[in-house]
């Protein structure tokens, strides 16, 4: 497990990027610049996970754990403070340096051999399961490159079947749920080499390369577009990249043999950088390699000049063995004369810096005299240009009261005059009022008594139709009454003389 570090003992400044988990700040411990990656929650295993798996490794291609503190439940990680920042930034920021093929290969390699490490780790070999350039870290121009981010590392020993990842990274193994090796590792770091070849995101050339498309794309056995790589990337890097990336992960090389191919190649992580700032825009890249001549090799200088929006310009020089030993022993010789002309230059500044230190004394007490002359003169007039505005100020207040009291016995008269013919003004608008309110009472009195009228009308008019109309029915009802009285009657006459005519018989 990681050291424990007092948290006071943290200084967090600037915010450097931030993630899903956590975020990444510029921060200081012990007199050391560090990187501290600042947890959203407490502990948990994606953040154990991280702590433990980087406290494992220790290889110069990523970047190192110095410790771990908490604070209020929120964990902190102190890491190595890599300045040039991530590779995709290089890819794709505002300032777009240009660079070789040389460049490209040399960061990959220094990428898979850092996961060809992780593969090769005893007694548990680790999975990175994200490699992509947000995780790479350049140390400056033209950078060594570092891996960072370690919550999706595991080890090989674990059943793996799980999406861990980015989807255009995503080997299709794991991108189908299948249980997966280190060749998922291979294939991640296949896309990173083609993105660096082509510097456009993986999948670009989809209409719409969104996490659902991709994923189907990469299941289906689909690749980033090969033809926009860039025309100098050799035919050997191009078939590299499509056996990385086979469909079948038994059928890809091992991160290992990657490695001894581009080595084979001759490229080199060990190539020495140096660089030469012109100006604000321009700078110069040496360096010294070996490249495939014949049947052996061969030393070379390259030689890059790059200006901002404008293609970068580039020369090698092979050199014989005999020469680099002599560029070595000059460099040797103007390394050693510079420490002298430093050391000199050190004691006359020294020397320089006491005259400067006296003469500055001398100078700071002049001035300091001269300031309180000067001090003295400016306050005696600063009183006397008091008093001066003080009686200005006395006599203006005078007469801007003198001023005032009129202003406002002018106003008092205009303002009672105003109130005497706003209020003859209201007294006509009452009476006007007054007088329509009348018309418009008399008005409606003779409007109701109008309608009054109708409606008793109207009363009356229905009272004699309803009065009418029931007498009808009453005369209708007595008839019909008269006429069943009358049917009674007769039905009981024939009933008694059916009744006689029996008797009469016995």
């Amino acid at each position: 497990m990681a050291a424990k570090v007092d948290f006071s003992e943290l200084q967090i400044s600037q915010r450097l990027g931030r993630g899903g988990f956590g975020a990444v700040y510029r921060g200081w411990c012990r007199d050391q610049k560090i990187a501290v990656k600042r947890f959203y929650e407490a502990i948990s295993k994606n953040i154990e996970r991280e702590i433990t798996q980087l406290s494992r490794v220790a290889h110069e291609n990523i970047v190192k754990l110095f410790g771990m503190a908490t604070y209020q439940n929120e964990t902190y990680l102190l890491m190595e403070y890599v300045e040039g920042g991530s590779l995709h930034d290089f890819l794709y920021g505002t300032v777009r340096r240009e660079y070789s093929v040389q460049e490209a290969l040399r960061w990959a390699l220094q990428c898979a051999e850092a996961v060809a490490y992780l593969h090769a780790m005893t007694p548990r070999p680790m999975l990175h399961r994200d490699i992509k350039p947000h995780n790479m870290l350049l140390t400056g121009i033209p950078g060594r490159l570092k891996i960072c981010d370690f919550g999706t590392v595991t080890d090989m020993q674990s059943y793996m079947s799980n999406a861990r990842g980015t989807a255009a990274y995503m080997a299709p193994e794991v991108i189908l749920g299948k249980r997966y090796t280190d060749k998922c590792d291979v294939y991640s770091w296949a896309v990173m080499l083609w993105e660096l070849m082509s510097r456009r995101p993986p999948f670009s050339h989809m209409e719409n390369p969104n996490f659902i498309a991709v994923m189907l794309a990469t299941g289906c056995g689909e690749h980033p577009d090969m033809d926009a790589v860039r025309s100098d990337c050799p035919q050997t890097i191009r078939e590299l990249i499509r056996r990385c990336w086979c469909f079948k992960s038994e059928e890809r090389p091992s991160m290992q043999q990657a490695v001894k191919f581009l080595n084979e190649l001759g490229v080199s992580s060990d190539d020495k950088d140096f660089v030469y700032i012109l100006d604000q825009d321009t700078l110069a890249v040496v360096s010294v390699g070996r490249e495939k001549h014949g049947s052996g090799w061969r030393r070379v200088v390259h030689i890059s000049f790059w200006r901002k929006q404008y293609s970068t310009v580039r020369k090698s020089l092979p050199i014989a063995e005999r020469e680099a030993v002599r560029v070595a022993k000059q460099a040797e010789r103007e390394i050693i004369r510079a420490a002298r002309d430093v050391g000199r230059e050190t004691h006359r500044a020294a020397q320089d810096t006491g005259r400067e230190t006296a003469r500055a004394a001398q100078d700071v007490g002049r001035e300091t005299a001269r300031a309180a002359q000067d001090v003295g003169r400016e306050t005696a007039r600063a009183a006397q240009d008091t008093g001066r505005e003080t009686v200005r100020a006395a006599q203006d207040v005078g007469r801007e009261t003198a001023r005032a009291a009129q202003d406002t016995g002018r106003e008092t008269v205009r303002a009672a005059q105003d109130v005497g013919r706003e209020t003859a003004r209201a007294a006509q608008d009452v009476g006007r009022e007054t007088a329509r309110a009348a018309q418009d009472a008399e008005r409606e009195t003779r409007r109701a008594l109008e309608n009054a009228e109708r409606e008793t009308k109207r009363a009356l008019e229905n009272a004699e139709r309803e009065t009418k109309r029931a007498l009808e029915n009453a005369e209708r009802e007595a008839r019909r009454a008269k006429e069943k009285i009358a049917n009674e009657a007769k039905r009981l006459a024939d009933r008694g003389r059916k009744v006689l005519k029996k008797f009469r018989k016995f």
